[in-house]
């Protein structure tokens, strides 16, 4: 390992530390308002606005990848289409499933499930699969993907909704944790995947597994809590899956499975970074 090397290796983790010295309060300070002020989160105003923050730094980080391809005009627009109708559809119908109750206790079909597995079935093979995806993510800087997710830090309305009491603890705690951390190291990651170092890509991946690590904790503390066959705990306060209720049903209806696609994506991209080229 040569000396520039090390010097870039220990200047990004410094870098990395002190976006954790703002980023850290911020999240803290939001989860104590949103705490003291539930009516904020029960607005929905939050998760709409973080979410479609989210659809429009996709879609123009998708476009930006796709111009730093050699591919022509019109097979940059045709990709870009072809990844953002789907996507943008898939989020309009998943947020007025949720307003209009789709997802509710007592409706005939088991919506919630296959909200969160079915985007994950279809969307895991066809995105890892893809030569042109695989196009724009060796043109894409690979801190994107990971930087993008600093959005699960507003996960931490669950840990509030748990403090409160109006989320049980069994799944409030682990999943509102695993999202708060999981966002506020996605800054520090970025920065080391940025390097474009062996340690680096290492910082990435690890966070990419703990990432996905976190969703299935939450998607299995949610099934066992939550009335169903996979009901194990029957809790005193009830579960996301228990009411169906907007906006929190919003997270594993959409955010969840969005999450693990992007983190599919990610890994996709850093495996495909340490393997040697012609």
């Amino acid at each position: 390992m040569t000396a520039s090397v090390v010097h870039a290796d220990i200047g990004s983790a410094r870098q990395g530390w002190r976006s954790l010295l703002w980023l850290a309060p911020l999240t803290a300070a939001w989860i104590g308002l949103i705490y003291w002020l539930p009516i904020m989160q029960a607005s929905g105003v939050p998760t709409t606005v973080h979410q479609l923050t989210v659809h429009g730094l996709i879609a123009l980080g998708l476009w930006l990848g796709l111009e730093s391809t050699d591919l022509a005009p019109d097979q940059r627009r045709t990709t870009w289409l072809t990844v953002m109708i789907p996507y943008t559809l898939w989020f309009a119908v998943a947020w007025s499933a949720a307003i209009n109750g789709a997802f509710r206790t007592g409706t005939s079909l088991p919506a919630l499930p296959a909200a969160i597995w079915l985007p994950v079935i279809i969307g895991v093979p066809l995105l890892l699969s893809s030569k042109r995806v695989g196009q724009v993510l060796d043109a894409m800087p690979a801190s994107w993907l990971v930087a993008l997710q600093l959005y699960r830090v507003f996960g931490g309305w669950a840990l509030a909704a748990a403090l409160r009491g109006t989320l049980t603890g069994l799944l409030g705690w682990p999943a509102g944790i695993g999202d708060v951390l999981t966002g506020l190291f996605a800054l520090p990651a970025a920065i080391a995947a940025a390097n474009g170092t062996a340690q680096g890509r290492r910082a990435a991946i690890s966070w990419n597994i703990f990432g996905l690590a976190d969703f299935a904790v939450a998607i299995t503390m949610g099934a066992i809590t939550s009335p169903g066959p996979l009901q194990l705990i029957v809790p005193d306060v009830p579960s996301i899956g228990a009411t169906g209720a907007y906006p929190g049903v919003l997270t594993p209806a959409f955010v969840v499975p969005c999450g693990i696609l992007l983190h599919a994506l990610s890994l996709r991209q850093l495996y495909r970074r340490a393997k040697p080229r012609a």
